[in-house]
């Protein structure tokens, strides 16, 4: 992973930092709850929401995914207000019945970047997904995001989410993480 040395990083103050999780706490809310709308009411315009397929690799193979590799998403505003809508639809197949999912967020990490508006959050996430009567995925991984403060609240600007899993059982992928 590419990010700031030990050294060079500077962590967020404990006001942010506790903001930071109330933020992610609510998004987890608003998405277990399918308030769509207002999750993407979280997000600026030039949003980055990337999960890059991930590739089994020895250690000393090492590469790095880029936004130019396999992907699950790699959407923008656009993109993710058409998945919106197409949930609405009522024409979304895998949507009806609907999806329910819990979203548990955890190890959050804030950190300064250098620009005073943006800072960079780690975290783990948990999404468990019940389809149906008799279907349930567990989805874990690692999100690296970049937060923005917009006309004083914060939104996200990029996510990249790696997922722990190689090879999904979903029939799906109907859920943002």
């Amino acid at each position: 992973m590419t990010h700031l040395s030990e050294k060079s990083a500077v962590a967020a103050s404990m006001e942010l930092t506790f903001e930071v999780e109330r933020f992610l706490y609510k998004e987890a809310r608003l998405l277990d709850t399918e308030e769509f709308k207002a999750w993407l009411d979280m997000l600026t315009e030039d949003i980055h929401y990337w999960m890059p397929y991930r590739y089994q690799r020895y250690r000393k193979n090492h590469v790095e995914p880029t936004v130019n590799d396999q992907s699950y998403y790699n959407d923008d505003m656009h993109n993710l207000k058409r998945r919106v809508l197409r949930n609405e639809t009522g024409t979304c197949w895998s949507e009806d019945p609907a999806t329910r999912s819990s979203h548990v967020v955890s190890n959050i990490e804030v950190e300064n970047t250098d620009k005073p508006d943006e800072y960079k959050v780690y975290s783990l996430i948990t999404v468990n997904r019940n389809m149906n009567e008799d279907e349930e995925h567990l989805m874990v991984g690692h999100r690296t995001d970049i937060l923005r403060r917009v006309d004083g609240q914060l939104k996200l600007a990029k996510r990249k989410i790696i997922l722990d899993q190689n090879i999904f059982m979903n029939k799906s992928l109907n859920v943002f993480l």
